[in-house]
């Protein structure tokens, strides 16, 4: 009798103190009421999410792709008892559901759904489903699994069946599987033109062989399997491509639509895995590396975290510089379509004032880094800030540039600003295109009076004659005066004004050409390139990594103008080591200053995917090779100095 009370204590014991003993879980299930329906049908939605504590899961959510319109959540309560053995567990939850009405036909991913519990949010496996066009109907309604929560492309059971033990295998590579039909039908420009692989394989393909020299070339990878659906397993090894500037244009490849077709008998399954957007930056032979892909599946290698690894072949593109015919002065290296507009404000000023100059550039390709300005006396142009707005129509990069500068004028009058200009290559077109957009006047008043002049002074008052004449009160003995003429300083004297006529003479010399020297270094690239590198390490204080690149940069073209007299911003990149070296430059030198500056252009270019270390590194190189190269002799300090005078002589 005692035994059985003590037992009754341990399971009464067990009872009370086990749910509380145990890790709180959380069991969400996303169940649609169709995988298959019709352009303006509705599908319902419902989410079932169940806790183990005593929080009940709030904020239901779900991902809806553009193509439906949605109506919900329409949210329950939920609760469940269940005892098993000595173990009790108590469940709260909600269910939340919602109408999807399809507007556009297609394939689509529904969810993930998702809660919040105790701080965090769970979330549950996407769906994803087919829409029919408009006035066909779904073969047969789907059923609800017995979990209902499983995806229709679930690589595991990809047809939706209640029982995931049948024959799949064998109904998928058949011909009589109603469920494989499902599948859209793969367009015939997606099929390879023979299997690569009895299983699986990869297809890497470019939209062209022939390139030019910063022309956007499109990769598109799909993976084929023929033993079902299939995962990425984890471990993939991206395509390399070292000569090209990428963008990816697919963020979720499990997104993607999933394609059928059928070749000599055997059911093959095709979705795009990698996509992406590569800009040449040299001419050559340039090669694509291949993609290192891992299936996952049961039929696959389900069992192994690899997968069954597949690569695809590597591509190689043939890249030529834009043609030298009809090639435009100032052209920069930019191709694509562009379109351009610019705004001046204010249009009135004061000398010594600014006026803020706003430039767009809009179109399809690799945006430009920079624009031709029109530089005169008297206008002087500050580096310009940058705001981009990328954006991918298709498979087609582009977007916006915004290039916002501050022009400080310091000469009155009515000033023409001239013509900014954009020149590049249109490869649709097959020709070079300018881009001018007139800036339009300023008008500029002269500088505010400053404090009114002071009064004029009374004219010197002369000495009068009482001063100079001393009379004499009573007679006598007239007495001695010594004049000062009779003094022997007096003739030393005479000798002292013509040497300080030279003198002076020999001072105003000397202080005109202090004045030409220091107008000279003022106007030479050595101070201008000491003075980028102060603004850049400025800029990196501040954290403004853009304004560091853009600051290295110009200091290391002020720096090679100053050594070897050429203008380096003219010139392409690809021609810059050679022409350097040709200037008489050390090969060496040659060679690292056109690699800091790729360097420089391209992460200016790519948009900002920069930390300060990376900036500071970059910035030490570019202030190491101007230290270098302002020390060569320069080659164009009499240019400087007839340019200097002839600015003095315009104004």
């Amino acid at each position: 009798m005692k035994r059985v009370y003590l037992d009754c204590l341990l399971a009464l014991a067990l009872l009370l103190g086990w749910p509380r003993a145990a890790l709180s879980q959380a069991d969400l299930q996303l169940q649609v009421s169709s995988y298959e329906i019709s352009v303006g049908e509705t599908l319902e939605v419902q989410l079932d999410a169940m806790s183990d504590s005593d929080e009940a899961p709030t904020h239901p959510d779900l991902v809806v792709p553009n193509g439906f319109e949605v109506q919900g959540p329409s949210v329950g309560t939920r609760q469940q008892v269940s005892i098993s053995g000595f173990r009790m567990q108590r469940q709260v939850g909600i269910s939340a559901s919602w109408a999807l009405t399809a507007t556009r036909a297609g394939v689509y991913s529904i969810g993930p759904g998702s809660v919040e519990i105790g701080g965090r949010r769970e979330r549950a496996q996407a769906v994803q489903i087919r829409v029919l066009p408009e006035g066909q109907r779904a073969q047969r309604p789907q059923r609800r699994s017995r979990r209902g929560g499983r995806a229709p492309f679930d690589p595991f059971d990809p047809l939706g069946n209640d029982d995931p033990f049948n024959d799949l295998f064998d109904r998928l590579r058949g011909g009589g599987s109603p469920g494989f039909e499902r599948l859209p039908e793969a367009a015939p420009d997606l099929l390879p033109e023979h299997s690569l692989d009895p299983v699986a394989f990869l297809d890497a393909r470019v939209d062209t062989r022939h390139a030019l020299v910063g022309q956007q070339v499109t990769l598109t990878i799909y993976a084929h399997g023929a033993q079902g659906l299939f995962q990425e397993a984890a471990g993939s090894h991206e395509p390399s491509h070292p000569d090209f500037l990428a963008q990816g244009l697919v963020e979720d490849p499990s997104h993607q639509p999933v394609y059928q077709y059928t070749r000599d008998g055997q059911r093959w399954i095709a979705v795009k895995v990698r996509e992406f957007a590569l800009f040449p930056l040299r001419a050559g032979q340039l090669e694509i590396g291949p993609l290192e892909f891992g299936f996952l599946g049961r039929r696959y290698a389900a069992r192994t975290a690899e997968g069954l690894r597949r690569s695809s072949r590597p591509i190689t593109i043939d890249v030529t510089e834009p043609p030298t015919e009809g090639k435009p002065p100032g052209y920069a290296g930019d191709v694509g379509e562009f379109r351009m507009n610019a705004t001046v404000e204010p249009r009135h000023i004061s000398a010594g004032g600014s006026v803020a100059i706003t430039a767009r550039v809009q179109g399809n390709g690799r945006l430009p880094g920079a624009l031709k300005l029109p530089e005169q006396a008297g206008v002087e142009w500050l580096a310009p800030t940058l705001r981009d707005d990328p954006s991918v129509v298709g498979t087609t990069v582009g977007g916006s540039r915004t290039f916002n500068y501050v022009v400080r004028l310091t000469r009155a009058g009515q000033i023409e600003l001239g013509k900014l200009s954009l020149s590049f290559y249109n490869p649709r077109a097959r020709r070079y295109q300018v881009l001018p957009v007139d800036l339009g006047p300023v008008t500029v008043d002269p500088e505010p009076a400053g404090a009114a002049a002071p009064a004029a002074a009374a004219p010197p008052r002369g000495p009068q004659l009482s001063e100079l004449v001393k009379f004499r009160k009573q007679l006598g003995e007239r007495p001695s005066v010594s004049h000062w003429m009779d003094r022997s300083g007096f003739w030393w004297s005479l000798g002292v004004a013509p040497a300080g006529v030279l003198c002076l003479a020999g001072l105003g010399a000397a202080s005109r050409r202090l004045r030409r020297r220091w107008a000279q270094r003022e106007q030479s690239q050595a101070v201008h390139a000491q003075r980028a590198l102060s603004e850049a390490r400025q800029a990196l204080a501040r954290g403004e990594l853009g304004l560091v690149l853009s600051g290295a940069e110009r200091a290391l073209y002020l720096a090679i103008e100053w050594a070897t007299g050429l203008r380096a911003r003219a010139l392409l990149r690809s021609e810059l080591e050679a022409r350097l070296a040709g200037a008489g430059l050390n090969p060496a030198l040659a060679a690292e200053s056109a690699e800091v500056l790729r360097q420089c252009g391209e992460l200016r270019l790519a948009g900002g995917s920069l930390d300060k270390s990376a900036a500071a590194a970059l910035l030490g190189r570019a202030e190491s090779l101007a230290k270098r190269l302002l020390k060569q002799p320069p080659r164009n300090a009499p240019a400087a100095a007839r340019g200097h005078e002839a600015d003095e002589a315009r104004a």
